[in-house]
């Protein structure tokens, strides 16, 4: 449980569509994996205070206002709002009144017309060695639309294990001249090179948040290496679990109780 002293008590609004809401005494930790009710998500705003205890609008009602205000404040902040809500839109294909989603943008295509919304022309790529072939058909794909682009390899500098403290048995191939995935340098050089928005291509765990840390750009990740299901970590996921379909196993069977979508 979280307490918040000075703020138990006080009445917020955050919408024009919902009633104040009070900020509880004791904060219930933000559970939404567990929610069927998606009150968030409303066919009408008077249901949106219909969650279940735990639900962090009704928890986090002060937070959410304070978000709200940052997206009404002129800056990147709201730019970066809206051009993504406008994308959604684009690239939904659900018809007026319509409950299905469908969306008919890929994800490069989203990220192109992204781009362009923020007027972004430089484009950094932070790729994996062995996602090279993946960094070198992606840029291509950017070329092609005016954008500039920058790679780098996670390996650049040829910086070996053992200088930085890596045992021999925790190497690949141990016994072997084995360089560091140098994620930091990546991130430097393409601040240097200016660039406005920076693409992680296949980096490690850590390793891309190493490089999310030092980018001075904004980051998105295009891949998520995972050599075991093709770069797609939630095949382990689909193939057991069908509720995880929310775009497409919800037109079979709604799992929401009142209010959601």
């Amino acid at each position: 449980m979280t307490k918040e002293k000075g703020k138990v008590g006080k009445r917020v609004k955050f919408s024009e569509h919902v009633p104040e809401v009070e900020v509880p005494e004791e904060r219930k930790p933000p559970s939404c994996d567990r929610c069927n009710i998606l009150a968030c998500w409303p066919m009408s705003p008077e249901d949106t205070l219909k969650g279940p205890d735990f639900c962090a609008t009704k928890n986090y009602p002060d937070v959410v206002k304070e978000a709200k205000e940052i997206y009404v404040k002129e800056g990147f902040d709201r730019k970066l709002q809206l051009a993504g809500a406008v994308l959604e839109g684009m690239s939904s294909m659900t018809p007026p009144g319509g409950r299905e989603i469908n969306m008919k943008l890929t994800r490069l295509e989203e990220i192109a017309i992204f781009c362009k919304l923020m007027d972004y022309r430089k484009l950094g790529f932070a790729h994996c060695i062995g996602c090279i072939g993946e960094a070198r058909e992606l840029c291509e794909f950017f070329q092609a639309r005016g954008f500039e682009t920058y790679q780098v390899c996670c390996k650049v500098g040829g910086i070996e294990k053992g200088e930085i403290g890596i045992e021999e048995d925790q190497k690949v191939r141990m016994l072997t001249h084995e360089t560091i995935c140098n994620n930091i340098a990546q991130a430097l050089i393409l601040n240097e090179a200016g660039t406005d928005l920076n693409l992680i291509v296949g980096l490690c765990v850590g390793h891309d948040i190493a490089f999310s840390m030092y980018s001075k750009a904004p980051v998105t990740t295009i891949l998520v290496k995972d050599r075991r299901v093709g770069h797609n970590p939630m095949a382990a996921l689909y193939q057991a679990y069908p509720p995880c379909n929310f775009y497409y196993g919800r037109l079979a069977k709604a799992t929401s109780e009142t209010g959601g979508r």
